[in-house]
């Protein structure tokens, strides 16, 4: 009972909580190559724990979102009273931490965003790929930015209440034009597929419910999820897996990130060999690139 507490809310029924838990995850499990339903499967599993945490305020006014027994209820009031506190506490956390992204980072302009990052004048081509690819994709085009790096990345930031898709000096010297191209078109899918609004919401649940250690399993599973799917959205606007294919398999040679960069939350990283243990690998945000190449050669 305590462990179901722990993991997914207040004392139901063990056949209620066994249903729950059990149609979750084998909905995600089912859903392995759906990316969009396994997305919707693993946010779902966020909007049950978020609702159970607001059963002991709906309880005290007479009502139940979900089956209680009595009796359960009252012998765990501590652990009643324990989960409204850190409920309301992760709370707090989560829209100070939507305030300060919305009303603050995201409207700092690049410099300030990203200080440890030098940035210098765009080239025409990389420009004409962006604004081509995101009308490829029906997106507004973001801006297109150049950082002096060595090290083969891309990432997408929001800065100056607009996208802006960074390349690096070292993807553009590392990578053929089709590959680099490939590395864009996958920043333009997170932007074509609402990537940043659905992450953050993982993330902020994440925060409310940081009591709740399955809040921790299920956050970075939703960001590998918006990965595969932006590596197939990419393939469809540039017309196959393969210029993608490609790119990856290059920087899959690559060693480590500098440590300049790895505040960026970067889509292209050259650290894509997790250096984890295979048993925590379910904590990283970005699947093995073994994993994505793999799931790009499927597709036809």
């Amino acid at each position: 009972m305590i462990l179901t507490w722990l993991l997914v809310g207040p004392p139901r029924p063990i056949l209620v909580t066994g249903v729950v838990l059990l149609s979750s995850f084998a909905a995600v499990q089912l859903l392995k190559h759906s990316f969009r339903a396994r997305t919707s499967a693993l946010l779902g599993i966020f909007v049950i724990m978020l609702a159970e945490s607001l059963q002991p305020v709906v309880v005290s006014l007479g009502l139940h979102l979900f089956p209680v027994h009595v009796a359960l209820w009252k012998s765990f009031h501590l652990f009643v009273d324990a989960n409204l506190v850190l409920t309301a506490i992760g709370a707090v956390a989560a829209v100070c931490a939507a305030v300060y992204i919305q009303f603050g980072m995201v409207r700092m302009d690049l410099a300030t965003a990203l200080p440890q990052l030098s940035f210098v004048e765009p080239t025409y081509s990389l420009r004409e790929t962006v604004t081509r690819l995101a009308k490829v994709a029906g997106v507004k085009p973001p801006e297109a930015v150049l950082v002096d790096s060595g090290a083969p990345t891309a990432f997408t930031v929001k800065t100056n209440r607009r996208y802006a898709i960074a390349v690096t000096i070292g993807l553009l010297e590392s990578l053929e034009n089709d590959e680099v191209e490939a590395c864009i078109a996958h920043e333009i899918a997170h932007l074509k597929n609402n990537d940043f609004g659905l992450r953050l919401f993982a993330t902020l649940s994440k925060v409310a419910l940081f009591a709740r250690p399955l809040s921790y399993f299920v956050e970075p599973a939703v960001y590998r999820a918006r990965e595969f799917l932006a590596d197939k959205t990419a393939a469809m606007f540039i017309g196959g897996p393969n210029a993608l294919v490609s790119a990856l398999s290059k920087l899959q040679e690559c060693s480590t990130l500098p440590e300049t960069l790895a505040p960026v939350d970067a889509i292209c990283l050259c650290k894509l060999r997790s250096s984890r243990r295979s048993t925590l690998r379910i904590f990283d945000k970005h699947p093995d690139l073994e994993k994505r190449i793999s799931m790009l050669r499927r597709i036809e």
